[in-house]
């Protein structure tokens, strides 16, 4: 399994220098700007060199405690199960494994990201220039 971070300027940016159009079929996320374009399965497909990759799309969303989080998992483009909507089922879809006491979520470190990284900040300005 290999995370890695994105966003929706991020995603919008890609469907827009990929030349893709439509998006990922999203279910029961509650979480703004949640990204679901389709050039993020199209740079997985690549990455990966799978034709139809599994992939999870998870964020999170917490300030001083309180927040949320949400998830879908794909394989290829469709959403490989319309009932996952929390990052550790989505994470156990994926086959992840625990190292208890931990959760899948803190078994891969994710507790430890409290931010993204800065190289996501030209994705903003480069959604601005590309008027979308």
């Amino acid at each position: 399994m290999t995370p890695f971070h994105i966003d929706h300027y991020h995603s919008a940016c890609w469907q827009y220098k990929l030349k893709t159009g439509g998006y990922l079929d999203l279910q029961n996320i509650d979480c703004f700007c949640f990204p679901n374009e389709i050039s993020i399965a199209e740079i997985i497909k690549t990455i990966s060199q799978i034709e139809e990759p599994q992939f999870a799309i998870i964020l999170t969303d917490y300030f001083g405690g309180a927040g949320k989080q949400c998830a879908n998992v794909f394989y290829g483009q469709a959403n490989a199960d319309t009932k996952i909507k929390a990052i550790n089922e989505a994470l156990q879809h994926l086959g992840v494994a625990t190292d208890k006491p931990l959760d899948e979520f803190d078994t891969l470190g994710f507790s430890k990201i409290r931010s993204q990284p800065e190289y996501l900040e030209k994705y903003v300005v480069l959604a601005d220039e590309y008027g979308i």
